[in-house]
């Protein structure tokens, strides 16, 4: 990313900051979103000119986004949008047309003030020019040889990644295909799906109270572009043309419309695939209100919406997983997410060992690969949880995955699902304080994250907190949000634990996944309580196939996955009366 460059001692001059603004303006990263070219000249202008301290989001809304005089920063997200845009637009052009650009222009997170640098020339020589920085930053006296290893270390890896495509792949395997080059893993953008968010088109007149279609959109805008494994682009950017070359590429398109009649408003979304033309997707929402009432309100819409297509579970990375993973199509990085998401769900160790190798090598190939970090996190963290064998060399699984999401997390600091990964990976380091901080990181980031917030739950449950917990996995299936396996299992012990025998039964009957250790330690609990011998017999019996070290130590497998010992007590006395002794 560009906020990792390296700073020398010449500043570049005013004239050629400007030449640098008309390059990257010119580019195809900016062509086709001259609102971003606009956003980028006026806070550079500024700087420039010594007035940074304009350099506001009220500002930049009135005099940029075109906003009117009564534009409040706080209620519409539309500068904190655009400036995400900006910076994902600055990273591109660094990573494409402008890999050799003798300037450098940033926007850092957190700040709407650029900064400018030389290049460091050294970088020029992209991915491999890195690797001989961190070498030759070692201090060491390299010679001759050093020189050559690094060079044949640069050579190596293309020709290693060309040799692995020459043989078909399998099913299920992620491959990049025969007429990608090694550079395909590191091209433009971060291989995520694009989803264009066009504008809600509106029906009759609004009331001075109702919700308005352009904060509506703003909000969804806002909310798509707190998730991680997708691109954004907001409607409202595209040149009014009729040509179709003026309308951004894209993977998805939301569209929508708000209705007012009758002195309330209606609202109804559909999602098209962009290149099928189909509509995948539809939902209706009647009676949108303001926010103060109870009713269906904008904030309830954005967690539908988001739910229901951003998830692991929703639309967009169902159809994808069918489409990449069966032909191999796509950018190879998404690809390996999706192999990554599959390999966390299951226990097939199969799919995990594809997962990790895939992640690991294109993490490698592209540093910048935030996403990947974060997949290879979490598949170090499901090898930790089935227990898996190291491999010859190997660190202990939480000890890499904790080193990959620092990478992540430098690469992508406002990336809530980082957050989330880390504080997962604490949890089980049984650093809890750093994992609560994390969750509440999370939270903060991405207030519309229900997979997240039921997570956070669910951990404050294994910590002993159980009534908070129970609350915040309450919260997270409100609005109709599709609530995954995990979830379940939390309230099925959350319950079970308080007492609450009845509905401990109930959310065990809703796990739906029975490749986790946990869940069928929830429904053979559940079922002792409620008498059914059978179902608790047989959720045993998946259990020890699941994880055969729970019929040796069950009380030491709890151990591993709850943090209090009196929740650890608990179940191992109760499951030694289903038929699993607790060792003394």
């Amino acid at each position: 990313m560009t906020t990792t460059l390296d700073a020398i001692d010449r500043a570049p001059t005013p004239d050629e900051i400007r030449a640098a603004i008309d390059r990257m303006t010119a580019s195809d990263a900016f062509i086709r979103s001259p609102q971003l070219g606009a956003f980028l000249r006026f806070v550079v202008e500024a700087t420039l000119h010594g007035k940074a301290s304009r350099i506001k989001a009220y500002t930049i809304g009135i005099e940029v986004l075109r906003r009117d005089t009564s534009f409040d920063p706080q209620l519409d997200p539309i500068v904190r949008v655009e400036a995400t845009r900006l910076r994902r637009a600055i990273e591109r052009y660094y990573a494409t047309a402008g890999a050799d650009d003798p300037v450098i222009i940033d926007l850092p997170r957190g700040s709407y003030v650029p900064v400018f640098r030389a290049r460091d020339r050294a970088r020029s020589f992209g991915f491999f020019g890195a690797m001989a920085r961190r070498f030759l930053r070692l201090n060491r006296p390299w010679g001759v040889a050093g020189v050559a290893s690094i060079v044949v270390l640069a050579v190596a890896i293309p020709i290693v990644l060309i040799a692995g495509r020459q043989q078909p792949p399998k099913p299920g395997v992620i491959a990049i295909s025969k007429s990608e080059s090694p550079d395909a893993a590191v091209s433009a953008s971060n291989g995520m799906p694009i989803v264009l968010i066009e504008p809600l088109r509106v029906i009759g007149t609004p009331q001075p109270r109702d919700t308005t279609a352009e904060r509506l959109s703003a909000k969804i805008s806002d909310a798509f572009s707190r998730f991680d494994t997708i691109n954004v682009v907001p409607g409202w950017v595209t040149p009014a043309a009729t040509s179709p070359a003026s309308v951004p590429r894209s993977d998805y398109r939301l569209s929508g419309a708000v209705e007012y009649a009758d002195g309330m408003a209606n609202a109804w979304f559909t999602l098209t695939d962009s290149a099928e033309g189909s509509v995948v997707w539809s939902r209706n929402f009647e009676r949108v209100t303001s926010p103060k009432d109870r009713a269906v309100t904008e904030d309830s819409i954005v967690i539908a919406l988001t739910n229901s297509l951003l998830q692991s579970y929703g639309v967009i990375r169902s159809r994808d997983r069918a489409k990449q993973l069966a032909s191999n199509v796509g950018d190879p990085r998404y690809r390996c997410v999706l192999e990554a998401a599959d390999a966390i769900r299951t226990a097939d160790r199969h799919t995990f060992d594809l997962a990790r190798d895939c992640l690991e090598q294109l993490t490698a190939v592209d540093p910048s690969f935030a996403v990947g970090f974060t997949f290879l996190a979490l598949i170090y963290n499901r090898e930790f949880q089935l227990g898996y064998d190291l491999r010859p060399g190997d660190e202990p699984p939480l000890e890499r995955a904790l080193r990959a999401l620092r990478q992540s997390i430098n690469l992508h600091p406002e990336s809530s699902r980082g957050y989330l990964a880390l504080m997962v990976i604490q949890f089980n380091r049984r650093d809890i304080e750093a994992a609560i901080a994390a969750g509440e990181k999370c939270l903060a980031l991405n207030k519309y994250d229900m997979l997240a917030l039921g997570e956070y739950g669910g951990r404050l449950i294994l910590t002993g907190n159980v009534e908070r917990g129970m609350q915040m996995l309450r919260d997270a299936g409100a609005h109709g949000a599709v609530r995954p396996s995990w979830h379940y299992i939390y309230l099925s012990i959350g319950s079970y634990v308080s007492g609450d025998t009845a509905n401990a039964a109930e959310y065990a009957g809703q796990i739906a996944d029975d490749n986790v250790a946990l869940g069928q330690v929830a429904v053979a609990l559940a079922a002792k309580a409620a008498g059914d011998s059978e179902r608790m017999q047989k959720a045993v019996d998946r259990l020890l196939v699941i994880q055969p070290r729970w019929r040796d130590d069950p009380r030491g497998e709890l151990a591993r996955l709850i943090v209090d010992p009196a929740i650890v007590d608990r179940l191992a006395r109760d499951l030694a009366a289903a038929g699993l002794p607790a060792r003394t």
